[in-house]
């Protein structure tokens, strides 16, 4: 059974254990109350337990998860020549040339109108670089 049933089971027993506590407070065996009672809060203390064992496992399932899948595949990698490179990686190698070249062509424009443009709406006024055409 997995923890968060038990947890479950648990609970109920300890609302069934409370309903008896009440039955036997205005019974004349109002002694058997305490002890109810007390195995109520014992059922409700292992339900809550349970709930956090169950949450955990949870926890660390999902970080199993996450640490088993492959590490994605991502530009800073391929600009780096492969120093921070994952061995898994499944870019196709002509789009990561297109990709790089893209790069570097944003590089070498020095505001983003000359990128987009490709150099024709080219402001010199506000340029940083004062080798770029006009």
């Amino acid at each position: 059974m997995s923890h968060r049933r038990t947890a479950l089971v648990l609970r109920a027993g300890a609302c069934t254990l409370l309903g008896a506590t009440a039955a036997a407070a205005t019974s004349p065996y109002w002694p058997a109350a305490i002890g109810t009672g007390y195995g109520a809060a014992v059922l409700a203390w292992c339900a809550h337990r349970e709930a956090a064992h169950a949450r955990r496992e949870q926890v660390l399932a999902q970080r199993a998860e996450m640490a088993a899948r492959p590490t994605p595949c991502c530009l800073l990698w391929h600009l780096s020549d492969g120093t921070d490179h994952g061995a898994d990686c499944t870019l196709d190698p002509a789009l990561v040339a297109d990709i790089t070249r893209g790069w570097a062509a944003l590089d070498a424009a020095c505001c983003l109108p000359s990128w987009l443009s490709h150099g024709a709406e080219h402001d010199t006024t506000h340029c940083t670089k004062t080798d770029q055409a006009a």
